[in-house]
């Protein structure tokens, strides 16, 4: 709860420092005198959105600091939690827009504020009653009235609903990559065999064509060799028989003569059969040359550029990644049946087991809608609205959200009429009641440090302003309860009362005790601090 509140150049405030003491705290003022500027300063420290139209038109910036006694804060660091139970915190703002926000001297993002003063302070503004208005608002009352048992059920129920939307996404996903998977791999099996049977490498492609291109070449050569050949032995034309003629030939010519001719000729002769028997054993191994291997290295190359073409991929390493990847998702894909089957098992019984949580939160959210409906109805008679009936409303949804399976919905039943949303069949004045008689149906986990109502009774008079006073009273005995007020009679049940004052342009705050709260009170009586009359009333309201 808060113990100090230090404020500089907010609204009309120059300067205030508030200690506050007892329980029900009250703070009074004419109107206009600047009570809404201490409603931003506590705004302010909380973590409201600031405005530099909320700077004192003197000062160039505001600030606020608070000394709050806080139990550890969830989510804060080690350094940041309140030591010895005490945490400080300090806020400033400057007409150029910059800010700067500590907790324990040490600065903090504005959301670390926030969480650090959700749970010890909270503002009612006259308008927060609309907040009663909101299903989650209106849902979150009504767990607090279920206890640790339904706490539990809604942890649990949010984990199995986690679980199970877990289960599901994972589902899909696998889903989705065997869909993509099995569209990849649809020849997959074929390309993996055929990249076995060719026992293909990175480089195969580059060796196969090589070896190729030495096999036609020898080819080639041997042609040429096969036609060398053939002109030496046709037997029409052959170089051989031309030869042979050509001898015969000088031979006749040179009658008498032959000896000078026939070394040469003979020379000649054998040469050219020699030539002839060489060309003819080259020729006799070429046909003994590569020709199986050479289909079987033309084979290999035309699979390989087909199955490359068919994968659009550009070379063997590529074949060979695609295999061994595909080889990995074909494998994946078997093995994932068996998971997905186990999941779709596994998915079912969470779906069967959040339905089953669900259905048991929902009996306990009935037995705690009634319970609070039944406290609320209580404290609305003691307020002065025994005529109207609160109800709470459970709305079963038709799906299981995180939270539950229903909607909850209060309503108010006037006289002559049929039960209808709160904010359509209450005025001003019954929202406020039923926001105090909520406040106090509550459950404890659900009040802050710090509850601060801004003239939360306004609309209130009489009798049912005094109600109104008892109520605010009772809940201050659960938490610290500070009420900005123009009632004199909520105002004389307070344990600290303090009166802001206008002072030229600036705002003044400060506590009042005795006959100086004596005054007070009959100024908010009459009009008048020196009334003889409303001094002896205010005299006798705080005797009471």
């Amino acid at each position: 709860m808060i113990e100090e509140l230090s404020i500089r150049g907010i609204g009309g405030i120059k300067s205030a420092s508030l200690a506050f003491g007892g329980g029900f705290i009250v703070i009074t003022g004419e109107s206009g005198a600047g009570k809404s500027s201490l409603v931003r300063a506590l705004e302010f420290i909380s973590g409201r959105r600031a405005q530099t139209n909320h700077i004192r038109s003197a000062d160039d910036s505001c600030e606020a600091e608070a000394v709050l006694t806080s139990e550890r804060i969830e989510g804060l660091d080690e350094r940041l939690q309140p030591q010895d139970k005490s945490l400080i915190a300090r806020r400033t703002f400057s007409r150029s827009g910059k800010g700067r926000c500590t907790l324990q001297g040490q600065n903090v993002p504005l959301a670390l504020l926030v969480k650090a003063m959700e749970q010890n302070i909270v503002i009612q503004s006259q308008f927060a009653q609309l907040g009663l208005l909101e299903p989650e608002r209106q849902l979150e009352l009504v767990d607090s009235c279920g206890g640790a048992e339904t706490a539990a059920l809604l942890t649990k129920l949010d984990e199995t609903f986690a679980a199970a939307l877990a289960a599901e996404k994972k589902i899909v996903s696998i889903k989705k990559r065997r869909r993509e998977g099995e569209k990849r791999c649809e020849n997959a099996p074929s390309v993996i065999r055929q990249v076995a049977a060719l026992k293909l490498e990175g480089d195969s492609e580059r060796q196969w064509e090589a070896e190729l291109a030495r096999i036609e070449a020898e080819e080639t050569a041997a042609r040429k060799l096969r036609a060398a050949l053939i002109q030496m032995n046709d037997p029409e034309h052959g170089l051989l028989d031309r030869l042979e003629n050509a001898a015969k030939n000088v031979y006749a010519a040179a009658e008498g003569h032959e000896e000078k001719w026939r070394p040469a000729i003979e020379k000649m002769l054998s040469g050219a059969q020699e030539f002839s028997a060489m060309l003819a054993s080259e020729c006799r191994d070429a046909e003994d040359g590569d020709g199986d291997v050479k289909e079987a290295l033309e084979k290999k190359i035309g699979a390989l550029r087909k199955i490359k073409r068919a994968l659009s991929l550009p070379d063997a390493a590529s074949v060979l990644e695609y295999a061994r990847s595909a080889a990995e998702e074909l494998e994946w894909l078997k093995q994932s049946r068996e998971e997905l089957e186990a999941l779709e098992k596994e998915a079912a019984e969470l779906r069967r087991e959040t339905s089953r949580l669900a259905m048991e939160l929902r009996a306990r959210r009935k037995e705690a809608a009634a319970s609070l409906a039944s406290s609320v109805n209580g404290h609305l008679r003691e307020l002065g609205m025994e005529y109207a009936a609160f109800g709470i409303e459970i709305e079963p949804l038709d799906r299981v959200r995180s939270n539950g399976a229903e909607n909850v919905c209060f309503t108010l039943a006037l006289p002559d009429q049929k039960p209808l949303p709160v904010g359509k069949n209450a005025s001003g004045g019954e929202l406020s009641r039923i926001l105090i008689a909520v406040q106090l149906s509550a459950g404890d986990d659900k009040l802050p440090g710090t509850l601060v109502f801004d003239e939360v009774e306004a609309g209130l008079g009489g009798k049912t302003a005094l109600l109104a006073g008892y109520k605010l009273r009772e809940l201050s005995k659960r938490c610290r309860t500070i009420l900005i007020t123009h009632q004199a009679t909520i105002a004389a049940m307070a344990d600290q009362h303090f009166v802001v004052k206008r002072s030229g342009d600036d705002t003044e705050i400060s506590e009042v005790k005795n006959e100086a709260r004596e005054r007070e009170i009959a100024r908010m009586l009459s009009g008048d601090e020196e009334s003889k009359e409303a001094l002896e009333h205010a005299r006798a309201l705080l005797e009471h």
